[in-house]
């Protein structure tokens, strides 16, 4: 007997699709969390068995994606914890078996992730944000199992992620990261040949933008950082062969920025430092093998960018601060293949 399980058929975005997770609260004694998750067409599928699959995924131009959460503060909160997801398309397949992936997936709309954390008159011992927001996203892997994707990924509007922190004294610190992508494709296997190629397209705007505005943190560290891509592939396969052969091409803007402001509205004492890092990139590709097993890794790879690439950090402390760091990273094309140690 053969296990196989076949998935075929359209899922088409026309309007809007909004998650908002929206809290407010004086004085906190403990955690708040804020989380927000939407996504345009969502196809899941895990199996034992093995997967012939075949579908179309689209977003109209006009349609809309955001996940957004906004959090509060009068005085004090413990430890505040906030996500944010937006995704146009997106499909996850797992399990094991033969995974013969056929997608095609177009989005032309706007898509949007965004955290807010408003504590500008309050304490906060801790707090960490974090969004991330795609056109176009496949997740395949698993254990045992053969995924081959073939797929055809286009982008056309415009796919944002920010993060906004203002807190008047964050005691031990805290930590906020955007992260934004065109296209996107990530196969993570273990012990079965993993297989990626097709095409990835992005022509419209990607941005991911991190704000911190901190008045004290004086026994901690604020951390802050800001990633962006147009279209970006990730093979990773431990105990069997690989492949990666996609054909990348960005023309897009794609722009990463981290704005800092401490000192403000605080006593100005900035603790051990802060760390802050933007990076952008218009086509990243990658795979990665184990460095231990008989295996190989094969790579035919195209990556093309006349899209403009943008890195940023603006930061600025008005009072005493242990380090202030910053790096922004701009590159047009990527490739990274390599092996590593097994887990």
């Amino acid at each position: 007997m053969v296990n196989w399980t076949g998935v075929s058929g359209t899922q088409a975005l026309q309007g809007s699709v909004d998650a908002v997770s929206s809290l407010q609260a004086d004085g906190l004694w403990s955690y708040a969390t804020s989380n927000a998750a939407a996504q345009g067409n969502a196809l899941t599928v895990g199996a034992t068995a093995n997967v012939d699959m075949d579908v179309e995924q689209s977003a109209a131009s006009g349609s809309r994606v955001s996940g957004l959460s906004a959090l509060r503060i009068g005085t004090y909160a413990g430890h505040t914890v906030q996500g944010a997801s937006a995704t146009a398309n997106a499909a996850q397949v797992s399990g094991s078996g033969a995974h013969d992936l056929q997608l095609r997936q177009s989005a032309e709309g706007d898509v949007n992730a965004g955290t807010t954390l408003d504590a500008a008159d309050a304490e906060i011992e801790t707090f960490a944000q974090g969004a991330q927001a795609a056109g176009n996203s496949l997740t395949a892997g698993g254990y045992e199992g053969n995924p081959i994707a073939d797929l055809d990924q286009s982008q056309t509007g415009t796919v944002e992620a920010e993060t906004t922190a203002t807190v008047r004294n964050a005691d031990f610190g805290g930590v906020s990261a955007s992260s934004a992508a065109g296209n996107t494709v990530t196969i993570a296997n273990d012990y079965g040949y993993a297989h990626a190629q097709g095409t990835q397209t992005n022509s419209g705007s990607v941005r991911a933008t991190t704000t911190l505005n901190i008045g004290d943190f004086g026994n901690g560290i604020v951390a802050g950082s800001a990633n962006a891509v147009g279209n970006s592939g990730l093979v990773s396969n431990i105990g069997a062969d690989a492949y990666t052969g996609l054909n990348q091409n960005n023309s897009g803007p794609v722009t990463a920025q981290v704005n800092f402001t401490g000192g403000i509205g605080g006593s100005g004492v900035g603790g051990a430092g802060a760390s802050l890092s933007a990076s952008a990139m218009g086509n990243a590709q990658s795979a990665y093998i184990c460095s231990e097993c008989p295996v190989s890794l094969n790579a035919n790879i195209t990556q093309t960018n006349s899209g403009p690439v943008t890195a940023g950090v603006n930061a600025s402390h008005s009072g005493s601060i242990g380090a202030l760091t910053g790096s922004a990273t701009a590159v047009g094309n990527a490739a990274t293949f390599s092996s590593r140690p097994p887990e």
